[in-house]
């Protein structure tokens, strides 16, 4: 049973950022590689993208954590902390992920001083965006996603005339679909903290 209940945000958001906003890779050896697509906003209103990068080894353990402005985008140097200090925000962005070397499920008990704000200027508000991020990866690896259901098998007719049918796997799912059978202690449970109140209207979507 998935231990919902000790995640911060709500299932049906977790769901949909699992399906629209991370990418899975496996490593060569063993775990996962993980982009999740964060799009923020200035207090000024300018949209921004920034893309946080994930790596769990075959253990489940946070080996690799770094998070930057998505490669083109300009929106993030209208942000306020990027205007006073640039460098050094970059700096933070890409240095100081959470949890690095502790097992993915640590996540679960991760409480951390966040904001919702559609920046990340403070640090609450960049801790915030590594809970969304590390929650989502947690729930992908124990929520896959389900496999796109098969054609029905062809059966010519008599004049040979019907064409083969094709079976696809999901198009959408890409690389983010992952077999049940692939989760091992990359998802190991931990004792689920408490349910964490979570407004609908979660600043991700």
């Amino acid at each position: 049973m998935s231990p919902a209940h000790g995640y911060h945000f709500a299932p049906r958001a977790l769901r949909r950022w699992r399906d629209e906003r991370l990418t899975l890779t496996p490593r060569m050896e063993g775990g996962w590689q993980a982009r999740f697509h964060f799009e923020g906003s200035t207090c000024g209103n300018v949209p921004f993208v920034l893309h946080y990068d994930i790596e769990v080894d075959a253990a489940g353990l946070i080996v690799g954590l770094h998070a930057a402005a998505a490669p083109g985008d300009e929106g993030h140097q209208s942000m306020c902390r990027h205007r006073e200090d640039a460098a050094s925000l970059r700096e933070e962005l890409a240095t100081q992920g959470p949890l690095r070397g502790r097992p993915l499920a640590d996540v679960l008990a991760w409480k951390p001083a966040t904001s919702p704000a559609g920046c990340v200027c403070t640090a609450p508000a960049r801790a915030h965006k590594w809970l969304a991020a590390l929650q989502t990866l947690h729930f992908a690896l124990s929520e896959p996603k389900a496999p796109a259901a098969s054609a029905p098998p062809h059966v010519p007719d008599t004049a040979g005339q019907n064409s083969p049918v094709q079976t696809h796997a999901n198009p959408a799912a890409g690389a983010s679909a992952v077999s049940p059978s692939a989760v091992t202690a990359a998802v190991a449970r931990a004792p689920a903290p408490h349910c964490v109140p979570l407004s609908s209207s979660a600043p991700l979507s």
